[in-house]
């Protein structure tokens, strides 16, 4: 038995400086054929993917999203949760199709959807030495976003992917994440506040020690503090409105 996928997975982090190369063709095609072979609830297939090579949209994109990787990179990926094909099918229907993908639950099925085609496409890159990293500020501006990849009713773009060449200055590292018995419940969910707040103290020392290894010092925040920081401070409260502008969680 083989450990390859497995350690490459625990090799993963965010690569946020690229070599400009971009991808051929035929390495966007099979990326995009990984991610396809990705699991889909009931063959529903809710995703689209727009690969973003033209300059110009790079660059509008990333008026929304504020990052220079979203322009700087080898190939941009934009994940959309997709049913306007199947509004399409709906139109000849018998039956009524929009009480499905209206609904909060075809919200949440075109999601999980979109994140296992997504990483699918992840891990292919990086079998193939190329680095990545999500690109969630493109919910900054939904509107925009739709306004500029031109998207049609009941699609939503739910996050971004830049892929390409790491740079030669590139010089990420895994972060540790939770401890497994902190994250994995045997049978029942183990809700022992003391166990928990005991876990959590250990991890936030051990995120501590590595933001001052890496960074000689210059940071020593704690898991706890960064969650705090972000989950604090209310952002993109629009997503409901969007939403139901692009004709979705309306049931």
């Amino acid at each position: 038995m083989s450990d390859y996928v497995y350690e490459l997975m625990k090799k993963h982090h965010s690569v946020r400086r690229f070599k400009t190369t971009p991808l051929s063709q035929e390495i966007v095609e099979k990326l995009v054929e990984a991610g396809q072979s990705a699991s889909t609830s009931s063959f529903l297939q809710a995703y689209s993917i727009i690969g973003v090579d033209d300059p110009k949209i790079k660059e509008d994109l990333k008026e929304v999203s504020g990052q220079p990787y979203v322009v700087e990179n080898g190939f941009l990926f934009v994940f959309v949760l997709d049913y306007y094909r199947h509004n399409l099918v709906n139109e000849k229907a018998e039956s009524n199709m929009e009480i499905s993908f209206e609904s909060a639950e075809g919200l949440l099925v075109g999601s999980i959807d979109v994140a296992l085609v997504a990483e699918n496409i992840a891990v292919a890159a990086e079998d193939m030495g190329y680095g990545m990293v999500y690109l969630g500020s493109l919910r900054n501006d939904v509107g925009r976003v739709r306004e500029i990849l031109d998207l049609p009713e009941y699609t939503f773009p739910l996050f971004g992917m830049a892929v390409g060449e790491p740079a030669d200055n590139e010089n990420g590292s895994a972060k540790p994440r939770l401890p497994l018995e902190h994250v994995f419940h045997r049978n029942k969910y183990n809700s022992d506040k003391d166990k928990q707040i005991s876990e959590l103290q250990d991890y936030d020392q051990t995120i501590s020690n590595y933001y001052k290894e890496r960074t000689n010092g210059e940071r020593s925040e704690t898991w706890s503090e960064q969650i705090e920081s972000f989950m604090g401070n209310k952002t993109r409260l629009d997503m409901l409105n969007q939403l139901n502008n692009a004709g979705l969680i309306k049931k």
